[in-house]
């Protein structure tokens, strides 16, 4: 069975990897170990799902978000929000799902702040 072609089965195995990356007596995992994890998961030619959609290049720019402006360790609630926002990101691009009110981890909000700040600044590009 492949991951990426079972929701259900990339679920389990992509959480189980956060408590395999932590490191022995610490509840979260250092940024540079995420950063691998997520290429590996969310990348199609590493045998993941491609997060990417038509106009936006999702992973590049989490990746870019996590390392200049989060800066800290992936905690257990955002590498498992990661992938539920990778979910939702492929099924609406334009992030009409997006509400503040919503129980997301702060670095979420933080980062659709950075996605319509980029969209906006490709927007005024073209």
């Amino acid at each position: 069975m492949c991951i990426r072609d079972s929701p259900n089965y990339f679920r389990r195995v992509y959480r189980y990897t956060f408590l395999l990356c932590r490191m022995q007596g610490q509840r979260n995992v250092n940024i540079e170990l995420a950063v691998e994890q997520w290429q590996l998961f969310f990348t199609s030619e590493n045998g993941g799902v491609a997060w990417e959609t038509r106009s936006v290049p999702w992973l590049k720019w989490w990746i870019e978000f996590i390392e200049t402006k989060h800066k800290r360790p992936i905690n257990k609630d955002l590498w498992e929000q990661t992938e539920v926002l990778m979910r939702k990101t492929m099924e609406d691009e334009s992030m009409d799902w997006w509400s503040s009110d919503a129980a997301w981890p702060g670095a979420i909000d933080d980062f659709v702040d950075f996605v319509k700040e980029k969209q906006g600044a490709t927007a005024m590009q073209q």
